[in-house]
């Protein structure tokens, strides 16, 4: 499956994405694959913490290194939806929910972005998603993640710079 590209919209002074997909899986297996440490690993990042309502997580890192990015799951209905806070290193909180629901062919799942300001999150969380259908497949997860970076930033570029453009 190639995961499409999302709504980009406008937020405040900066941008929401919107990513609705169906993954081919059952919504308990896509629910294990985003929230369970070893799966969550395969496909994005090794997180530590408590992945509970309350709980606080963070991206796994090597010797000192700090976290790139850390939050608090605001709300959790396993095996249907959470929210938390995203805070990558450098930037402002932003707020990430996820919901899963049966479907046609699968599970879908509907990730919401709010309150970004960096346009790389657009290539990035698309490039994360093509990763997690293949690990929800039982497929191999695609090497290459940097060329993939690569390969969709100039149409998300394009896009974010047409919503600054229409705002002005």
């Amino acid at each position: 499956m190639t995961i499409h590209s999302p709504t980009i919209e406008r937020h405040g002074d900066g941008f929401r994405l919107v990513y609705d997909e169906v993954y081919a899986t059952g919504v308990d297996d896509l629910w294990e694959a985003i929230t369970t440490r070893d799966r969550l690993a395969r496909w994005m990042a090794d997180c530590t913490g408590d992945l509970r309502e309350g709980g606080t997580w963070a991206v796994a890192t090597e010797g000192d290194e700090e976290p790139w990015a850390t939050g608090t799951i605001a709300s959790c209905d396993a095996p249907r939806s959470f929210t938390t806070t995203w805070h990558a290193t450098g930037e402002e909180p932003t707020e990430l929910t996820v919901t899963l629901e049966e479907a046609d062919g699968g599970t879908r799942m509907r990730l919401v972005h709010t309150g970004i300001r960096s346009i790389f999150y657009g290539a990035g969380w698309q490039t994360y998603l093509e990763r997690l259908d293949a690990e929800a497949r039982g497929e191999p997860i695609p090497q290459g993640w940097d060329a993939r970076f690569a390969e969709l930033s100039p149409e998300y570029e394009k896009r974010f710079g047409n919503l600054w453009t229409e705002r002005r």
